[in-house]
């Protein structure tokens, strides 16, 4: 494997992390919204130090040749990666990813068997509309796959008049400008054809989630997404951890990035709340993603 990969030579815009200990077994993970490269190499970095193979793959933000946000993101990154590890000899692969990258990673272990663990962190179980910055809907969806939009549902309340929008966001109670983000995805109508079909995964699955979730629904979505995971019967290993005084931003570490920390204590209501329980949140939840990583069997 080569230390970086390069969207138009090769498939793929990645970051490559060869393994100590636990070298045959690769982790790809997705970034979520508007972390830039060497931002999310820190946020990660307690992977590879833990032993795994990694490989980050950027969908947005961290070159020219992608867009500003997740937009349109090609299944076939995934699909890319999977074919140049099992070129290099790789053929154990789980999938990690927080936010976006946690329902993109979900819909990838529902399509793409060679997957055999899959690690979900404040992960939503339904396609949702492009949307650039935060106030721009874009009428395409986040994911698409041999060319054509997964299906997906419009945030509505960016159809609409912005600022009435906003002005009634600000007097909503439990609304503010903490969690916006929020406030978009509840206004969304969820529809079964643009649903993530979690019942398809075959792989061993983590989900990580906050009790309150200030940008997306996660709280709601895990445990949703366990119950059909379960009644489908495919999984072999299957965990939900719920922090109730976490934040959106969990199993990242977070303290490699003071900038970025700063700015989410200053923005989450959570994090504003209670950042020192936020943080024991990312801790606990890191740990949780390296126990169930060190349980992955690849003896059969």
């Amino acid at each position: 494997m080569k230390e970086r990969y390069d969207l138009k030579k090769d498939g793929i815009c990645g970051r490559w992390f060869e393994g100590t200990t636990n070298r045959e077994k690769v982790v790809i993970a997705i970034p979520g919204t508007g972390t830039a490269e060497e931002n999310m190499m820190k946020l990660l970095g307690y992977i590879p130090r833990a032993g795994y193979s990694m490989l980050v793959i950027g969908h947005s933000v961290w070159n020219d040749d992608l867009p500003t946000d997740p937009i349109q993101v090609p299944l076939e990154y995934v699909e890319r990666a999977i074919e140049l590890l099992k070129k290099d000899g790789f053929k154990h692969i789980a999938m990690f990813g927080v936010s976006f990258g946690a329902r993109y990673d979900l819909v990838c272990a529902s399509m793409f068997k060679e997957i055999e663990v899959v690690i979900s962190a404040a992960p939503y179980d339904y396609i949702t509309e492009s949307v650039k910055g935060v106030t721009k809907p874009l009428k395409c969806s986040t994911i698409t796959y041999k060319g054509k939009d997964l299906p997906y549902i419009d945030v509505k309340v960016l159809h609409h008049n912005l600022l009435g929008g906003f002005i009634k966001l600000l007097f909503s109670k439990g609304y503010g400008l903490g969690n916006m983000m929020r406030w978009g995805y509840n206004s969304c109508v969820e529809k079964e054809g643009a649903r993530v079909r979690c019942e398809d995964i075959t792989a061993d699955v983590l989900l990580l989630a906050p009790a309150v979730d200030d940008c997306c629904p996660s709280d709601v979505a895990a445990p949703r997404i366990e119950k059909r995971i379960k009644e489908a019967g495919k999984v072999k290993r299957l965990k939900t951890v719920i922090y109730p005084q976490g934040s959106h931003i969990i199993a990242l570490d977070l303290n490699a990035t003071p900038d970025r920390k700063k700015k989410m204590q200053s923005m989450l209501t959570m994090e504003k709340k209670n950042p020192s329980a936020c943080d024991k949140a990312r801790r606990d939840s890191m740990k949780e993603v390296i126990d169930f990583l060190d349980k992955w069997d690849i003896s059969e």
